[in-house]
């Protein structure tokens, strides 16, 4: 598995995803993200890759651990990076009725169901157990400099900046691709 660099094609989709989503991530620019970074199998030809809503590319479960793996990167790069939210766009609450007790990590953001783990603790089991239980077909992940308690306080709140405060420690954001087989991860800065 590697990681391979695109450029306005990988743009495109995030940004368009991100549109999609609403709450949270419309807050995200496209001016201010960049270096679209897909997972891929080793043997892959780039030119030859389908659009990023086919499949039939890679598997879901070497994808996680690429996805996982470039995290752990991403945080020996930069220490800051504390946090990983996961992102349920399109689920409310009452979703998850058949969940019984609600997990610990579950945080609601004006509604919208997110998961928040210290980015550390990120594992590709953690991975997999996510995309199995979120209903959105979309989902997306944010990489945050902000640590967890401080996410949890901030949504607990839910102040009117809640989005902008939120998204000023995001870093990086990923989004699933090639029918929910991999990751596209993007780097998010807004000056």
């Amino acid at each position: 598995m590697v990681a391979l660099r695109l450029e306005d094609e990988g743009l495109d989709y995030i940004s368009a995803k991100l549109d999609e989503a609403g709450g949270l991530a419309s807050t995200f620019r496209k001016e201010a993200i960049w270096e679209p970074v897909v997972f891929v199998p080793d043997f892959a030809d780039p030119l030859t890759l389908p659009d990023l809503d086919s499949g039939g590319v890679v598997s879901q479960e070497g994808a996680n651990a690429e996805f996982v793996a470039y995290l752990h990167f991403l945080k020996q790069r930069n220490a800051k990076l504390q946090s990983l939210i996961l992102a349920d766009p399109f689920a409310q609450v009452s979703d998850l009725d058949y969940v019984g007790e609600l997990p610990e990590e579950l945080v609601t953001i004006f509604g919208s169901l997110n998961y928040v783990y210290d980015i550390s603790t990120v594992s590709p089991a953690l991975i997999w157990d996510y995309r199995a239980f979120v209903v959105s077909y979309l989902k997306l992940a944010y990489v945050s400099e902000m640590p967890p308690e401080k996410i949890r306080a901030l949504a607990e709140d839910e102040p009117d900046d809640l989005f902008a405060r939120l998204s000023r420690g995001i870093r990086h954001i990923a989004v699933n691709c090639y029918d929910d087989e991999s990751w596209l991860v993007v780097r998010h800065e807004d000056k």
